[in-house]
């Protein structure tokens, strides 16, 4: 419990000094140039993925989440989210700042994601970005390092992606962060229309890849929960919305 309070008090004063750690055009700029560069290797080792009927679906679904998130958190209402397949990319999927998602579409073949799974998915992955947790590492670097080490956003995530230690040292505010985007993504998922009995299959999948070996490997980069925690969580906020919902249609007039 000790560990639990420490580590949020840590991810509250990193949140509030995120802000004083980089400008957040700065922090975001860092973060966008990241998923540049993959994007520009995908395309240099052409494993951009090509099928026409999956790209279209991934579209469509980001197109509705991106619409939701934008409906949840008005700063993001004209905001044009994209969301790009590369083959083998390591990640399920990732978010950045930019309102870019890139995701591993061998993950989605093998997963055989349906257009709801697909939608829960990215709704946690705009909800990170929503939630604004890439400068929240940044900041965690300029505080763990010293700013006068990481001066700028950019060498803050260089130095971050550099070292393992630095992802083993972040990863309680890590874990925070998963759980806050479980939950965010949730309301930013019931607003996308998606039905949430077939999204929440997606844990199942999880659960079977974790069973196996292949999913969680305890690492320092480990920071979800248990596919079978995250459905649990992820059900009750979507629950808890829908009763909210419907107490707001009891009383409109």
């Amino acid at each position: 419990m000790k560990t639990c309070v420490a580590a949020v008090l840590l991810l509250a004063s990193v949140a509030c000094h995120a802000q004083a750690a980089y400008p957040e055009p700065e922090a975001a700029a860092a973060w966008r140039g990241l998923a540049a560069s993959y994007v520009r290797k995908a395309v240099k080792d052409q494993t951009l993925d090509r099928d026409p009927a999956l790209n279209a679906r991934v579209d469509a679904v980001m197109a509705a989440v991106g619409a939701a998130a934008g409906a949840v958190d008005p700063r993001y209402a004209k905001s044009s989210w994209t969301a790009l397949l590369i083959e083998d990319f390591g990640h399920g999927a990732v978010a950045f700042p930019g309102e870019i998602i890139l995701v591993d579409a061998k993950f989605a073949r093998r997963l055989q994601l349906c257009d709801d799974e697909l939608a829960l998915i990215f709704s946690h992955e705009a909800a990170h970005v929503v939630a604004g947790h890439a400068s929240a590492k940044l900041a965690f670097m300029a505080e763990f390092l010293g700013k006068e080490k990481v001066p700028t956003a950019r060498k803050a995530l260089l130095a971050f992606l550099a070292d393992d230690a630095y992802a083993a040292a972040f990863r309680s505010m890590a874990q925070l962060q998963e759980r806050e985007a479980d939950s965010l993504g949730a309301e930013i998922f019931l607003t996308t229309g998606f039905d949430p009995q077939r999204a929440l299959g997606l844990f199942d999948k999880l659960a079977a890849l974790e069973s196996g070996g292949n999913g969680r490997d305890g690492g320092a980069a480990d920071s979800h929960d248990a596919a079978g925690m995250r459905k649990q969580a992820v059900a009750g906020a979507i629950a808890d919305l829908q009763r909210r919902q419907a107490r707001r249609a009891m009383v409109a007039p």
